[in-house]
C-alpha cells in the first residue's frame, strides 16, 4: 500500500462525498488517501478517507506528517494564497528533497487569464512537479509544451449519484407556488462574474409579469440590488442556498433550461445530468466550460439581446430543446462522471510509479 498525501485548502461540503469515493477507488489500486486540509465547511459530513484537520499548514507539521504517515506521493491542490506562497513552494521543495514525487492538481492557468505574468509563474512552478492533473483537457493549451508529457486530466465534476424524484412536476411546482409552464434555472455562487444582472435586466425588460416563464435562482452571494429588483417580479423565485441533493434534484427536475450568462461553474454538471440545455455567453469560463458544445447541448450568446432570444427560443421550441437535452445527458455520461475524474488520477499515479 502506497500512501498519498493530498494537500487541500478549505474542504467544501460537496467535495467530501467525492473524496470518499476516490479513496475507495484508489484503495483498489493499492493507494491509501490521506487528506490534510485547512478547514471544512460541513462539520457534519462523514469523511471515510484519512483526515488531518488538527494541524496548521507549517513546515514543521509538514515534516512530521510525511514521516508519521510514511508518505510516498504528495498531491498539491492548494491555492497559492491559501495557506500562502511560502508554504506552497516549500511543500514542493521539501517533497523533492525527501525524494517523494509531487503532483500538481488544479487549474492549468491563473483564473484571470489576462494576467500574463502570473501565468508565466504558473508554468515555472510546473518544472518542479513530477506530474500535473488538470480539471479539463482545454487547460492543457495554457501550459508550455515542454510539460505536456506530465499531464493527465481528472474532469472536474460532482458526486450527483442516483436521485429518484417521487413527486410529479406539478406537485413540486405547487410547493413553490410556481404556475408558469416554462422554467429557467440558475444555480451556484451568484457573484458578479456570473453576470446575473443581465438576466435580471431581461426579466425586467421583456418577461416582467409573464405567466408563461418563471425564473428560479438557487445559491449564495446574490447582489443586494438584484435581490431587491427580483422581489418586485412575481415570476422570479430566489430560493437561497440549497445543499441537499434530493431538494436540488427536485428543482432541476422541474426546470426546462439552465442559464448563467457569466462564468460557468459546477452547476453545469447538474444541468447536464438532468438533461437541461445550457444558455450562456462567450466569456472566460472555468474548466467546466469544456463541457459546452455550442449548438449541441448549449447555446452561446454574444450580447444581452442574443441571450434573451436564445433563452426564449429554447423555452418554447420543444423540438430543439429536446435535441439539446439528449446531447446534454450524453456529454454527462461520456465526460462528466466520477469515473472520468478518477481515471485521471490513476493514470497519473501509474505514470510516476
Amino acid at each position: 500500500m502506497r500512501n498519498i498525501l493530498l494537500l487541500h485548502p478549505e474542504m467544501l461540503f460537496y467535495k467530501i462525498s467525492i473524496f470518499n469515493k476516490l479513496s475507495v477507488f484508489l484503495d483498489q489500486y493499492g493507494y491509501k488517501l490521506i487528506i490534510w486540509y485547512s478547514k471544512i465547511n460541513d462539520p457534519n459530513g462523514e469523511c471515510n478517507f484519512v483526515c488531518i484537520d488538527n494541524a496548521s499548514f507549517t513546515i514543521e507539521n509538514y515534516y512530521k506528517i510525511i514521516k508519521k504517515e510514511k508518505i510516498d506521493i504528495v498531491i498539491n491542490t492548494l491555492l497559492k494564497s491559501n495557506p500562502g506562497i511560502f508554504f506552497y513552494l516549500a511543500s514542493i521543495l521539501i517533497a523533492k528533497d525527501q525524494q517523494i514525487p509531487v503532483i500538481y492538481y488544479g487549474h492549468g492557468i491563473h483564473k484571470q487569464k489576462n494576467q500574463w505574468w502570473r501565468n508565466i509563474l504558473y508554468n515555472l512552478t510546473y518544472f518542479f512537479f513530477n506530474g500535473i492533473i488538470l480539471y479539463s483537457p482545454a487547460e492543457k493549451s495554457y501550459i508550455w509544451k515542454r510539460f505536456h508529457h506530465k499531464i493527465t486530466c481528472a474532469y472536474n465534476t460532482l458526486d450527483i449519484g442516483e436521485i429518484h424524484i417521487k413527486e410529479s412536476k406539478d406537485l413540486i411546482k405547487s410547493r413553490y407556488n410556481i404556475r408558469a409552464p416554462k422554467i429557467l434555472l440558475t444555480t451556484g455562487r451568484l457573484h458578479p462574474r456570473k453576470k446575473i444582472d443581465l438576466l435580471c435586466d431581461i426579466f425586467v425588460e421583456y418577461f416582467k409579469g409573464s405567466t408563461e416563464i418563471a425564473w428560479i435562482l438557487v445559491g449564495t452571494d446574490l447582489d443586494s440590488k438584484i435581490r431587491k429588483t427580483i422581489e418586485s417580479l412575481n415570476n422570479v423565485y430566489y430560493l437561497g442556498p440549497i445543499y441537499e441533493k434530493e431538494k436540488m434534484g427536485e428543482i432541476f427536475s422541474i426546470a426546462d433550461v439552465y442559464c448563467i450568462p457569466g462564468a460557468l461553474g459546477l452547476g453545469i454538471v447538474e444541468a447536464l445530468y438532468w438533461g437541461l440545455p445550457v444558455v450562456t455567453m462567450a466569456v472566460n469560463h472555468g474548466p467546466e466550460g469544456y463541457y459546452l458544445k455550442d449548438g449541441l447541448n448549449s447555446l452561446i450568446a454574444h450580447d444581452k439581446i442574443e441571450l434573451k432570444e436564445m433563452v426564449q427560443e429554447l423555452l418554447f421550441n420543444d423540438d430543439k430543446r429536446t435535441k439539446l437535452s439528449v446531447n446534454a445527458k450524453k456529454v454527462y455520461s461520456e465526460e462528466a462522471t466520477l469515473d472520468k475524474m478518477f481515471e485521471g488520477f490513476i493514470l497519473q499515479l501509474k505514470r510516476i510509479k
